[in-house]
């Protein structure tokens, strides 16, 4: 009896995180794609008037859609916002990109040496890096403001990648130390007998075989600061600088947005995070796995 309900209650929570995962995803997509005036209502099937990809037209071009050229014609509000859309994607990309390479080329090394050697404040050093996210963020956000409007980095893209690179390391290094750490001693002896230097032993023997949890890593680093808002809001500039978490606040504060615009811009801004999920998968969960059944 136990044996059939276990694969029962194993479909229903897949099924409960299917729903509460995907579903927003779907709905956001299909929100895009009707009109607001089948949307509203209820008494009209959703595709009742077919696929509508006016409001992405709008938001990548900047043509209004054609509801919105007819006479007495009762619309909700077009945002200049979504138009930011696009290039705070850009910028997004170019932050988290950024912040992600910055964490793996400082915490990779960093964790290999916490990981493999003795130094003095070992210990002290690791328990400051590892407790430091726990001060809440909202007391960090006046100092860190002052101290990078000292160095003229308040507005810029640099100013958002180096807090962004900030928050995301110490997870980075306590993630890849544990890794370096179940490492086989034996592998780095073997490496000092040929006579490798600790910097050749990193490169030649820990990188590679971390490639797994280093992609892991990289990718959560990227996430963190793709979605990171308070910090983008208060440090980024105008709309060249904006990143997209600070454009998709504004419009989610418009009460008379229209809901197939708004739906819109949330797609195309979770799309990122969507091909994210599929790099996850073929790169960094499948290597996982494939490590252990090769043992």
């Amino acid at each position: 009896m136990q044996g059939r309900l276990n694969p029962f209650a194993t479909f229903l929570f897949a099924s409960l995180i299917l729903i509460f995962t995907g579903g927003p995803v779907i709905l956001s997509l299909v929100g895009s794609l009707v009109p607001d005036r089948v949307l509203l209502d209820s008494s009209k099937p959703l595709f009742s008037e077919g696929l509508n990809f006016d409001t992405y037209r709008y938001v990548f071009t900047g043509q209004l859609p054609d509801s919105y050229l007819a006479e007495n014609a009762n619309r909700a509000m077009i945002s200049d916002a979504a138009r930011q859309v696009p290039r705070s994607l850009l910028n997004s990309g170019v932050i988290a990109l950024s912040s992600m390479l910055l964490n793996l080329l400082l915490g990779a090394p960093a964790a290999f040496i916490f990981a493999r050697y003795l130094f003095p404040g070992k210990k002290l050093t690791f328990m400051f890096l590892i407790m430091s996210p726990l001060v809440p963020a909202v007391a960090l956000v006046t100092p860190i403001y002052m101290m990078l409007q000292a160095f003229g980095l308040v507005g810029t893209q640099a100013g958002i990648i180096l807090v962004h690179t900030a928050k995301a390391l110490p997870f980075t290094v306590l993630i890849l130390s544990v890794f370096f750490r179940k490492m086989p001693a034996e592998i780095f002896e073997a490496a000092v007998l040929d006579h490798c230097s600790r910097l050749q032993a990193f490169f030649r023997i820990a990188l590679p075989l971390a490639l797994p949890s280093i992609g892991a890593t990289g990718l959560f680093a990227f996430m963190l600061s793709y979605s990171e808002y308070m910090f983008s809001m208060v440090l980024s500039g105008d709309a060249a600088t904006r990143p997209v978490s600070v454009v998709m606040a504004a419009l989610a504060r418009n009460t008379d947005l229209s809901w197939s615009l708004l739906n819109t811009a949330i797609f195309i801004a979770i799309v990122p995070t969507l091909l994210l999920v599929v790099l996850v998968w073929r790169f960094v969960v499948e290597g996982l796995l494939s490590g252990a059944v090769k043992g």
